[in-house]
């Protein structure tokens, strides 16, 4: 979005560009807490394969 020099419509213009500002960063700002969002996923997933790998034995059953 471009904007003119500003003019005599200096407030209307200044509102737009601030609306399109804030509209950008809200933008921004929800994709990063996607990414936040896929990578905790992520942590869990890597915690329940630590979790299982320490609750299973050490050494194989020797009576098999």
């Amino acid at each position: 979005m471009l904007f003119g020099p500003l003019d005599s419509n200096g407030r209307k213009r200044s509102a737009v560009y601030h609306a399109a500002r804030l509209s950008m960063l809200h933008d921004r700002l929800a994709k990063k807490l996607e990414q936040v969002d896929h990578a905790a996923g992520q942590v869990e997933q890597a915690a329940a394969v630590l979790v299982e790998a320490t609750h299973q034995p050490a050494l194989p059953d020797a009576r098999a």
